[in-house]
């Protein structure tokens, strides 16, 4: 369904749900973050070592995993060459970061006084608010005010968002895929064009965007006009990947380092899905082994219910061709394997839950209310939970 476009826009009751509903998940992650530094303050406190603020320990999450990498590509740049062998135990693999976010953090923190780790949260702050609203705004194009309002709350609140508020690119990747979707929607080609390069200077998996041009290409009767303009747009979205390839190995002084470095570093590949069903598979056989087999196990479920969701409200076709190029990117592949935050940028089963639920369900106030609240606590508590598990290095993010 879409909607006719003079009833197209968020009214400024919608968009302050969405960023007060995205202030109070950022309590619920830094309520996690909080569990660790209390949890590593008894652990400092019990080997005998010096106390340190419980703040300390809080930058320490903020900073860690992802955020590790993307903070070294800010403090020393790209690395000039790249030994052969790399491992993750080297500094040089943080060449298989994108430089889209730690370039904007390199840039602001030559304007905002204080730390490196306090400009890469400000930034994310900013940017995931952003990033919640354009949810809404695309949501809107697509379907009632009211689904737009449930499709930020979902957003703000869906687990996966635990990175919205870490070192991560996630909050960047999600501002350019929404304004690139929404220029989509409204086909207006160039302007998807440049935030789709954005994007893919920011996560490589970004790229599914690609999907989306062809998807808009493969629709009869469309002027020969405006499939130059999607031509165009598709084009530019893998202009912004072509040079994050090139910037890294003309720095490395080798061209496509960053595949080897996936490879040799991170072990990463494609295995047409062997890796996900292996995970699954070990989670079946003993539940409660490994918190990442139980996340992975969580992420597929997901999945196939955000697939079946975006089937039968029969989401924008540009939507639902990018959110399944995301969700194939993470089910084939051999390390990173479906995780909540990949679920997250994904967007469209999100956007799909809340057209269903908002706009086809037909239950009474009562039942709905009921039903809206179990989800948002059952959303809470996975985002408390998920935050201090990678905060307490638990599980794979």
């Amino acid at each position: 369904m879409i909607v006719s476009q003079s009833t197209r826009h968020l009214s400024h009751r919608s968009i302050g749900i969405g960023l007060l509903t995205f202030a109070a998940s950022r309590v619920l992650v830094f309520l996690g973050f909080g569990i660790v530094a209390v949890a590593q303050t008894q652990e400092d406190a019990r080997n005998g070592l010096e106390r340190v603020s419980m703040l300390k320990h809080v930058r320490d999450v903020v900073s860690s995993w992802d955020g590790y990498w993307y903070l070294s590509i800010v403090e020393y740049g790209y690395p000039r060459s790249i030994p052969e062998g790399v491992t993750y135990f080297m500094l040089e693999a943080r060449a298989a970061f994108f430089p889209g976010f730690p370039f904007l953090v390199r840039v602001l923190d030559n304007i905002i006084p204080g730390s490196t780790i306090a400009t890469a949260m400000l930034l994310n702050l900013v940017l995931g608010a952003t990033g919640v609203v354009l949810v809404g705004m695309l949501t809107r194009r697509l379907a009632s005010e009211e689904a737009a309002v449930a499709a930020m709350v979902l957003c703000a609140m869906f687990p996966g968002s635990f990175s919205l508020s870490m070192a991560y690119s996630e909050a960047l990747m999600v501002v350019a895929v929404g304004f690139a979707l929404i220029a989509m929607v409204d086909e207006k080609w160039l302007l998807a064009g440049v935030a789709g390069a954005v994007a893919t200077m920011t996560r490589p998996n970004a790229i599914a965007l690609g999907l989306a041009c062809l998807a808009a290409l493969a629709v009869a009767k469309t002027p020969i006009r405006t499939r130059a303009m999607i031509v165009a747009s598709g084009t530019l979205i893998g202009a912004g990947f072509a040079f994050t390839q090139w910037y890294i190995g003309n720095r490395a002084g080798e061209p496509l380092v960053w595949f080897r470095i996936q490879r040799e570093a991170w072990g990463e590949g494609v295995t047409f899905g062997a890796s996900t069903v292996r995970l699954c598979i070990e989670w079946l056989m003993n539940p409660l082994s490994s918190p990442t087999r139980a996340l992975t196990m969580i992420s597929v479920l997901a999945i196939f219910v955000g697939l079946f969701l975006m089937k039968r409200v029969e989401l924008h076709r540009v939507v639902t061709a990018y959110s399944v190029g995301i969700l194939l990117l993470t089910m084939t592949a051999a390390t990173t394997t479906p995780r909540p935050r990949f679920v997250f940028v994904a967007l469209g089963p999100m956007i799909a839950v809340a057209i269903w639920w908002i706009d086809q369900v037909q239950v009474s106030p009562h039942r709905r209310r009921t039903v809206e609240l179990t989800v948002i606590g059952t959303c809470a508590a996975g985002l408390v939970s998920l935050s201090a598990i990678y905060g307490l290095l638990g599980a794979i993010p």
